[in-house]
């Protein structure tokens, strides 16, 4: 053990000798002088030449990340219609979570949007009731972060949301199950599975597995990190 400290050490002076004599410091001060005059030379021989690169590779980023939704959007599709037949639901909806604008108080606003939706014969679509919701008008909203999963009568969350209640029952979704869907480090949207009679609610623990497989599925085409 000795040994292999005294040759550590060895090899460490060795390195030392090396950068005081070739003054290892200087040249590596000289390299980056360079590189920050050629930096320089060409900001003023073209002073947009790194902003349009920037450009560049941004258009690129948003071409690559459209690319991949545009690709996964039927996966998506099929995984909900797999859903809506196993559940034996009427309606299955993804509100997928985005930022909006900010507030004068910088702070930004929460919303949700429904981006995906399945529904069995003679079922209307609601999609399009649920575009920019700003999660503040939506309490429920919290109570699924704090639980991850929900299930059982709409009638059992009046009291928390009662906008979101009149909503669901206006539509006839009398019994809901809903998770949210996670990512990598933040969620990605709630996923949610409505039925119009109390028959047609299977056990909410084996809905429960079922709903869950799916929204991990879901992540996994939900967020780029993943598809890339």
């Amino acid at each position: 053990m000795n040994e292999n400290i005294n040759n550590g050490f060895g090899w460490l002076e060795r390195a030392l000798n090396i950068i005081e004599k070739y003054q290892i410091k200087t040249i590596l001060k000289g390299v980056i002088m360079i590189v920050i005059i050629l930096f320089t030379v060409k900001f003023v021989e073209n002073p947009t030449y790194f902003f349009e690169k920037y450009k560049e590779w941004e258009t690129t980023q948003h071409n690559i990340a459209l690319e991949k939704r545009m690709k996964n959007n039927a996966e998506v599709q099929l995984l909900i219609e797999k859903l809506l037949y196993k559940t034996s639901a009427k309606r299955v909806v993804v509100l997928e979570l985005h930022n909006g604008l900010t507030s004068n108080g910088n702070l930004p606003f929460a919303k949700c949007t429904a981006t995906y939706e399945s529904i069995a014969d003679g079922v209307h679509p609601i999609s399009d009731q649920y575009q920019n919701v700003n999660l503040s008008l939506m309490p429920f909203a919290n109570e699924l972060f704090h639980k991850k999963y929900w299930c059982g009568d709409t009638e059992e969350f009046k009291d928390i949301d009662r906008a979101l209640y009149y909503k669901m029952m206006s539509n006839n979704s009398e019994h809901i199950a809903c998770c949210v869907i996670p990512g990598v480090n933040e969620p990605l949207a709630f996923l949610f599975v409505t039925f119009d009679k109390k028959t047609d609610l299977h056990n909410c623990d084996e809905i429960h597995n079922i709903i869950n497989d799916c929204s991990l599925q879901l992540s996994l085409l939900m967020e780029l990190k993943k598809t890339q």
